[in-house]
């Protein structure tokens, strides 16, 4: 037997150990979000919406995450929607990274009314 001939069946291997990961991933964290940021979430905290023009609708979601890791505390889940697509963008922040985020808005947010 060759490789040529042996690379389909490869190919499939591979592709059903990855996608075999992933569903075991799902099931480990309680479903698709959660197993997109590698832990379970505990609860949906809010959303903000902002503005992305006239055809699409931009918001980000914040998400309290449980497990026992300390550098996934807590999930951002950015999301475009627009008439054809939907994307989203899943990022885990640490207390600590969370907090800082929490104080660059806030520098932003006051650096914004002071003029």
């Amino acid at each position: 037997m060759n490789f040529e001939s042996l690379f389909p069946f490869l190919f499939f291997a591979v592709f059903a150990l990855i996608a075999g990961s992933f569903v075991v991933k799902i099931f480990k964290h309680g479903g698709l979000k959660a197993a997109m940021f590698g832990a379970p979430i505990e609860s949906t905290v809010g959303e903000a919406s902002g503005n992305g023009g006239k055809l699409m609708k931009l918001a980000v979601k914040v998400h309290r995450l449980g497990g026992s890791s300390p550098e996934k505390a807590i999930g951002l889940e950015f999301v475009a929607k627009s008439l054809a697509s939907y994307q989203m963008l899943p990022v885990t922040l640490s207390r600590a990274e969370a907090q800082k985020l929490s104080q660059l808005l806030q520098t932003a947010l006051a650096g914004r009314n002071a003029t």
